[in-house]
């Protein structure tokens, strides 16, 4: 009989996968009524990156336990970036998960004396994002937002309701 291996942590997928995996959550979000959020984090070292896949893995591992197992973290092939897949993700929960994302990679990397800037961008289905495209093109938008602010510090950039509410 196989054994169940318990995994209290988000699963590390690569790009295409995670593609897939949205595309058939936001599917069934819409069936079952629930949310699903992204996160768009981009890792920098002193504003530079100098190897930016091995960057990436990095920040993927230390996000990985902050995170749900029903979660997954995409790693892209060439840049420091990951994305993080929040299943049941609602959007006011999205600041709390940015924070400690946050926290534990200042925490982390402080013991290296290496400072790490993130700059991080979140959506939402469907309170800010439509589809599963959406969700990307927002989470990417806004961290890209966050990035230009060239802030020595992590930032990070959420979203508004699209209806307008609290």
């Amino acid at each position: 009989m196989p054994g169940w291996h318990f995994r209290p942590r988000g699963i590390i997928v690569d790009e295409e996968t995670f593609g897939g995996v949205t595309e058939l959550e936001i599917r069934q979000a819409v069936r079952l009524r629930y949310a699903v959020s992204m996160l768009t984090i981009h890792q920098s070292r002193n504003g530079y990156v100098a190897n930016p896949a091995e960057a990436a893995e990095q920040l993927a591992e230390v996000v990985s336990p902050l995170i749900r197992n029903t979660d997954l973290i995409e790693i892209g092939p060439s840049a420091a970036t990951v994305r993080v897949l929040l299943v049941g993700g609602e959007l006011g929960d999205l600041r709390n998960i940015v924070q400690r994302i946050i926290a534990e990679i200042s925490h982390r990397f402080d013991e290296r004396h290496t400072p790490v800037v993130l700059s991080i961008g979140g959506s939402c289905f469907p309170v800010t994002a439509g589809s599963s495209r959406e969700l990307f093109i927002q989470a990417d938008a806004l961290a890209a937002e966050a990035r230009q602010a060239l802030d020595p510090y992590s930032t990070y950039r959420l979203p508004d309701r699209l209806d307008g509410g609290p």
